[in-house]
C-alpha cells in the first residue's frame, strides 16, 4: 500500500494463502492502539496508524468488491491503580 503511494509507478505482488485475509495473521493479532508515548517520533507513528485504520475500509477497498472490515472498534483503555498507584497514572 505505501509502496504504490511513493511511487505508483512500481508494481507489487502480495503473497498470501488467504485472499481475503479472513485468516491471516495480521487480522487475527487483537490488540489495541497505543498513543502514550513521550518521543514525538512515536507519537505520530501511533497517530498514523490511528487515522490509517480509521480509513482503511475506504482506502483500501478493491473496485467490484466489499470493502475490508478490519474489525476495528474504538473501545478505549481501562487503567486500574491501588491508591498508592494514581500518582504514577496521573
Amino acid at each position: 500500500y505505501h509502496t504504490i503511494l511513493a511511487d505508483p509507478r512500481l508494481r507489487v505482488c502480495v503473497v498470501e494463502r488467504d485472499v481475503r485475509y479472513t485468516h491471516a495473521s495480521a487480522m487475527l493479532s487483537a490488540g489495541g492502539i497505543r498513543q502514550q508515548f513521550s518521543l514525538p517520533a512515536n507519537i505520530q507513528l501511533s497517530l498514523y496508524g490511528l487515522d490509517f485504520l480509521r480509513r482503511a475500509a475506504s482506502d483500501l477497498c478493491v473496485p467490484g468488491e466489499e470493502p475490508p472490515d478490519l474489525q476495528f472498534k474504538e473501545q478505549g483503555y481501562l487503567f486500574l491503580a491501588s491508591e498508592q498507584g494514581e500518582a504514577t497514572l496521573r
